[in-house]
């Protein structure tokens, strides 16, 4: 199988700390192919840059030309455009390929000297925007590019991104890494979506981030990620990279690896400013839930926890809130203090009634009070299906994390595909016993089987039991297996 190729179009630093020479690194970290087309050639030392030294337009246009007649671009990323020459050639190329662009606008060198000119920026804004799936400014380039006249630290950097995505933007990240705060924020919009996606700063002055962070998130779309995907797994990456940051000169420079991140690694993602950083505190459970059916009747917990079931959730749908109150109430009942009971969504019934734990769905966590929760002592479960919802759970500090779906289910409509039980080894080597992780999605006794292998700590089943021909046998043969 062939690796991804991307199309690299940026200026060359001679220190290779940034620029062309990052991105190459970062890509090949990722088992993609760096095609590079280089632009400018810097003169930039650790006092500034004193030189854009751009290519000519012929000359740029020939490497182009040869460099991408052997490849299938699966992604681009722009960085420095150094005139306008440069960038008009820049809108050819990009209108030949109907891929992921992620542009990096590097506007100045961080160490200061030359910018690009006005009229360059005014092009970009005007023509290239719109040909970009994403955009990577840092707060100061930000301002630059919305034409803001106060200082970057006074503006509202929500209102700018949102004028870019007026002005046909598709998406954008602003850097937040140069704040004066503990943690590096970084604030994704597009016209359906925001977030704060943030981690624990550092205390290295490191070259070359802005370019890793683009690329990787270049590299991560070229290899299929949704978007929010790849921005999470590129924060990842950098946070890494920047924690195994080698002296170089006078510079730390990023240390580039293809080894799988740990735990620490991750960053954690949030909806609101204002919880970014936010900790909770929730009690833990056992490592290993074990079996643990999802039933929609206060019958079925009774027959199950009378076979041994000791992990349990009641999920109802479709039913008056008397009816529910009235199942929840009942189900509470049939389970002593061996049975870990979790209510699906009715976090504030969950409450009242004092069950073991609420389960919540990604879009319940947007409308849930967590911090009654918290503080009437329940257990949190939350679903995830992807990076950015294991991001998203990681910023709650659950009880428990749900990673599905893992086979194909019929149980209910998903957009996300199967994930597979490599995906279940990879999360469980993750989290290494931070939190217990649940599998669900299509599992039978023999899909069971196979994830038991895994060292994941519980799987989570509906039809299995609810369905089979004979559901205490299913029960017993099931816990039998998950010993």
């Amino acid at each position: 199988m062939s690796k991804p190729a991307v199309l690299l179009i940026g200026g060359l630093d001679p220190q290779g700390c940034a620029g062309i020479l990052a991105d190459s690194q970062t890509v090949t970290a990722h088992g993609c192919h760096p095609i590079p087309l280089v632009t400018c050639l810097t003169e930039q030392t650790q006092t500034g840059l004193s030189q854009l030294g751009a290519l000519e337009r012929s000359q740029f246009i020939n490497q182009y030309n040869a460099c991408v007649a052997d490849f299938d671009i699966a992604a681009i990323k722009v960085g420095l455009i150094p005139n306008l020459e440069i960038a008009q050639a820049i809108l050819m190329i990009l209108k030949q390929h109907d891929v992921p662009v992620i542009w990096d606008p590097v506007l100045a060198s961080t160490s200061g000297g030359v910018s690009v000119s006005s009229d360059v920026q005014n092009y970009l804004l005007e023509e290239l925007l719109p040909k970009i799936t994403l955009l990577t400014p840092n707060t100061i380039e930000l301002a630059q590019l919305v034409q803001l006249s106060q200082p970057a630290q006074q503006y509202n950097q929500t209102q700018a991104a949102e004028s870019l995505l007026k002005a046909g933007l598709n998406a954008c990240v602003v850097k937040g890494g140069h704040a004066d705060s503990q943690w590096a924020t970084d604030y994704f919009v597009d016209n359906n979506n925001a977030f704060y996606c943030y981690a624990n700063k550092q205390a290295k002055q490191v070259r070359g981030t802005g370019c890793v962070l683009a690329s990787s998130i270049a590299s991560n779309m070229a290899l299929n990620h949704d978007i929010r995907d790849a921005i999470v797994l590129a924060k990842a990456y950098l946070t890494r990279g920047i924690r195994d940051a080698r002296r170089v000169g006078p510079y730390h420079v990023i240390a580039h690896s293809s080894a799988d991140f740990e735990l620490q690694d991750i960053p954690k993602l949030t909806y609101s400013e204002d919880l970014v950083g936010q900790q909770f505190n929730f009690p833990s459970c056992p490592q290993r839930l074990g079996i643990y059916p999802i039933v929609d009747s206060s019958d079925w917990v009774k027959n199950l926890v009378e076979e041994g079931i000791q992990t349990i959730q009641l999920r109802i749908k479709n039913a008056s809130d008397q009816q529910k109150h009235s199942e929840i109430k009942q189900a509470i009942s049939y389970c002593d203090s061996s049975v870990a009971f979790f209510l699906n969504d009715y976090w504030q019934a969950a409450i009242e009634y004092n069950a073991y734990g609420v389960h919540l769905g990604q879009e319940d966590l947007h409308d849930a009070k967590l911090m009654e929760i918290e503080q009437a002592g329940l257990r949190l479960g939350v679903s995830t299906h992807s990076y950015w919802e294991f991001a998203r759970a990681l910023a709650v500090n659950p009880s428990y994390i749900a990673l599905g779906p893992v086979f194909e289910t019929t149980s209910k409509i998903m957009p996300w595909i199967p994930q597979g039980v490599q995906r279940v080894e990879q999360w469980t080597w993750l989290l290494d016993g931070a939190y217990p992780l649940v599998a669900i999605g299509g599992i039978d006794h023999k899909r069971a089987e196979q994830l038991y292998k895994t060292g994941v700590g519980s799987v989570a089943m509906i039809s299995a039991i609810t369905k089979a021909d004979d559901y205490k046998k299913a029960t017993r043969d099931l816990l039998m297996l998950w010993r």
